[in-house]
């Protein structure tokens, strides 16, 4: 099995040979064309704290964080961002959340996920787990 490499820093404007945003505060993302409605990957972080809490993918990164935004507050029963949940949790324990994202325009569905998993992978050897909201917040078995 090929060894994966570490992407170095999580939180920097480079991780994984990215060119990210600056970090914004999730709620702030609102503000309309803040966030682009291009394809890309976005991870999460609770401001202050080193380990990223989720990493994802979307075909229309503004509508994604949108539904993230909205999804939170509402019973486990509905249907949103299945990190929904999770990232209200870390927001009722006091932080404050903070998204960055990298568009990948170029890309197909396939190349995109490879990507999402080989950051997700660069977290898990980093930090010894995987981002705390990824898999619906559970721990892998």
């Amino acid at each position: 099995m090929a060894e994966r490499q570490d992407h170095g820093d999580p939180e920097s404007p480079h991780w994984g040979g990215l060119a990210w945003s600056r970090w914004h505060q999730l709620d702030s993302t609102a503000e309309r064309g803040l966030v682009p409605q291009k394809q890309g990957i976005y991870r999460l972080r609770c401001q202050g704290h080193p380990a990223l809490i989720y990493v994802g993918i979307s075909d229309r990164l503004s509508s994604r964080l949108g539904g993230l935004r909205r999804a939170r507050g509402h019973p486990p029963r509905y249907r949103g961002h299945s990190a929904a949940a999770c990232v209200a949790g870390h927001e009722a324990q006091g932080n404050v959340i903070e998204v960055s994202w990298a568009l990948l325009e170029d890309l197909d569905r396939r190349a995109l996920m490879g990507i999402e998993v080989d950051l997700i992978a660069a977290c898990r050897t980093r930090f010894g787990e995987s981002p705390a909201c990824q898999f619906h917040g559970r721990a892998l078995e």
